[in-house]
């Protein structure tokens, strides 16, 4: 399990419930930076991804590279002006990266110019090896490059999966065929604004259901855990774990038999915190430590 500091650049790692290694992520000429997601390669180096600006003369640079414990990041490429969003790795070589392309001169906000937004990179020299999604593929609006569990890409044998909220798509990819398969998904309610097909930002409904985590098995198997609410407070909130069954290009929730119940009730199923590959990894309410078990299906 992998937790990222949101106050300073720092990651821990958890094995069965116990903090395994705690890192300060550290690199020189770059005081002032933030992370923005990682990961763990299948021997178990830390790999993590974020955007600095130099000590001198200020230049943001957005940056991949595998951390040692001690924090020093090495080796790191640079991924100039595209921003590495969110990261997955099925390799101890290459990682794949999506994110978004800054645009100058101050590279606060997306360029307007094409680009993909999905990258494989060789950790070794940097050099990206694959890239697709051109970025004009998707809505202007979608909100692509949000964290999970909105936006979550994980990576099984030689397979990526991605899910994205701001589109409501599980998408497949191999580089073996090179041609991603997408599945739509019911339309769900997002914590991030949304908008109709003319622009205008929609507003929240009364009722709205929210993705609170999602798990891709080595299998291929694809689950994940919703939190329902009435924001009005006509009704208290439920949660349950669902499993992704697919059909040609649409796929849908079905629900998982004995984990559906009402939100905060003593040891009631909580939330899909992950994977080890082989059992999802999820929590309870009122109980303050992870439980793994196979799949139900």
């Amino acid at each position: 399990m992998v937790y990222i500091e949101p106050l300073s650049p720092r990651v821990e790692l958890y094995d069965k419930d116990k903090s395994q290694v705690s890192v300060k992520v550290t690199i020189p000429g770059f005081s002032s930076f933030s992370l923005s997601d990682a990961t763990v390669t299948p021997n178990g180096k830390l790999i993590v991804a974020g955007c600095a600006h130099a000590d001198i003369g200020g230049k943001i640079h957005c940056f991949i590279g595998i951390a040692a414990h001690d924090g020093r990041v090495s080796p790191m490429v640079d991924t100039d002006r595209f921003a590495p969003m969110n990261i997955s790795t099925c390799d101890d070589s290459t990682v794949w990266a999506l994110g978004w392309l800054r645009a100058p001169p101050d590279f606060d906000r997306e360029s307007d110019e094409p680009y993909n937004t999905l990258r494989l990179y060789r950790l070794g020299d940097g050099k990206i090896v694959d890239s697709i999604f051109p970025r004009q593929s998707f809505p202007p609006h979608s909100a692509l490059f949000v964290g999970p569990p909105e936006v979550t890409m994980q990576c099984r044998d030689t397979k990526l999966g991605i899910y994205l909220g701001g589109t409501d798509e599980w998408i497949e990819y191999s580089p073996a065929n090179r041609q991603p398969i997408h599945w739509k998904l019911p339309k769900q309610t997002h914590h991030f604004p949304q908008y109709d097909s003319k622009g205008e930002m929609l507003h929240f409904p009364v009722h709205v259901t929210f993705i609170t985590g999602l798990a891709m098995l080595d299998s291929g198997d694809v689950y994940a855990s919703f939190v329902h609410q009435a924001r009005d407070g006509s009704a208290r909130a439920t949660t349950g774990l669902f499993r992704l069954e697919k059909s040609g290009c649409e796929a849908k929730w079905v629900p998982v038999s004995g984990s559906n119940g009402t939100y905060g009730d003593q040891g009631r199923f909580k939330e899909l915190t992950g994977t080890d590959g082989k059992n999802l990894v999820y929590s309870r309410h009122g109980e303050y430590h992870w439980l793994f078990s196979p799949p139900p299906r």
